[in-house]
């Protein structure tokens, strides 16, 4: 909310002439209209056959965050690897953040082709690293880390459809009270009178 009134409040400026940037208010505007959708699925949450993917993103999001802090540690070393070696002889390698683009965009299997082509060839030991190289990144990407995230999400998704069909496992409070033989007396507090309005 703070974001829709503040990028609004930027657009009212840039109307009135007085503002002429409007990279902040696209910004603030953009970013608060995704909020407000995303929001929505809290609405979603009420609905249970709605509540799959909002159960399954809350139970699988800190394995896939560990996750992710694993496999970004060998996305790194292949990041800078590649800066290093390939950085001098292939234009996708010439910056850090082209050399993460290039490689984000080898993982999803896109411009291979283009990538493995446009190596040059100033000597057989550095063509022959580039080609170990990227074969190596792109068969741990796309053949066991994708495939294990995917695998995270599938688990934590069959787990919430099992709870849903043979219910879900009772929490400590629930097995103390079905335990407690003891029933509660609430008959001496029915004599106290209650505010009346």
């Amino acid at each position: 909310s703070l974001m829709t009134i503040v990028g609004s409040i930027i657009k009212m400026e840039i109307t009135s002439k007085n503002l002429t940037t409007y990279d902040v208010c696209s910004i603030f505007l953009g970013t608060s209209t995704l909020f407000a959708w995303v929001g929505v699925l809290r609405y979603l949450g009420y609905f249970q056959k709605y509540n799959v993917l909002i159960l399954t993103m809350r139970g699988a999001l800190p394995k896939v965050l560990r996750f992710c802090c694993c496999a970004g540690m060998i996305y790194l070393g292949y990041m800078f690897c590649g800066w290093i070696v390939l950085g001098p002889y292939h234009s996708k390698f010439v910056k850090l953040s082209a050399v993460a683009e290039c490689l984000f965009s080898l993982i999803n299997g896109d411009d291979m082709f283009a990538t493995f082509a446009e190596i040059q060839e100033k000597s057989n030991l550095l063509w022959l690293f580039s080609r170990i190289y990227l074969y190596s990144f792109i068969s741990l990407f796309i053949y066991m880390i994708l495939s294990l995230f995917i695998a995270l999400i599938t688990d934590t998704y069959e787990t919430i459809k099992k709870c849903q069909r043979n219910g879900f496992p009772q929490t400590d409070l629930h097995s103390f009270m079905t335990a407690c033989s003891v029933t509660p007396d609430f008959s001496r507090y029915a004599s106290v009178k209650t505010w009346q309005y």
